[in-house]
């Protein structure tokens, strides 16, 4: 376990995430919609990206990780939180699976990340962005105490929205 709340454990994954990861998210096309990648085909995607991402070394590494955000009362892995290491700051990106939104678990998972990468002085700031379109991912950021700093245009390309570049909001931590 990396850290925990009275809902929510973050930690590394475990091979039987694996399936409902891939299936509620990685491998779900809504899920996927604003990502810089296509959605996995199968799942030993999944199974290889979590193995290369979700370990304790991966940080280390290859300056980035992949933590499992496990709902205790679901008893399952309802989404992923993605660390990357960016000078003295971490950047964080998140993705919940679609039956599990709207239960507020990416606001939590988000104030987890944050607190714990500030308090274990792993980063002096933490920041994300996500697609100027993706309200739920605002509102989550917000709620999370996440505040706009700035728009940058055709930041990344979003293949399932047709290849286009997209312009971002930046987001950074303000602890509340």
């Amino acid at each position: 376990m990396i850290t925990a709340s009275k809902r929510l454990v973050l930690r590394y994954y475990w091979p039987d995430d694996i399936a409902p990861i891939f299936k509620n998210y990685t491998g779900d096309l809504g899920s996927t919609k604003y990502l810089a990648r296509h959605p996995h085909t199968e799942t030993e995607q999944t199974e290889k990206m979590l193995q290369n991402l979700s370990v304790p070394e991966s940080m280390a590494l290859m300056g980035k990780c992949i933590w499992v955000v496990e709902a205790i009362s679901e008893g399952a892995a309802v989404g992923l939180v993605t660390v990357i290491k960016s000078d003295q700051s971490m950047v964080v990106h998140f993705g919940i699976g679609s039956p599990y939104r709207g239960r507020g678990y990416a606001a939590e998972a988000l104030v987890l990340t944050a607190q714990h990468l500030l308090a274990e002085d792993h980063a002096i700031s933490v920041n994300t962005f996500t697609d100027v379109e993706n309200v739920a991912a605002q509102t989550a950021l917000a709620n999370a105490g996440f505040v706009f700093t700035t728009r940058v245009e055709k930041f990344y390309q979003a293949p399932q929205l047709n290849g286009e570049y997209r312009d971002v909001f930046h987001y950074e931590f303000r602890a509340q």
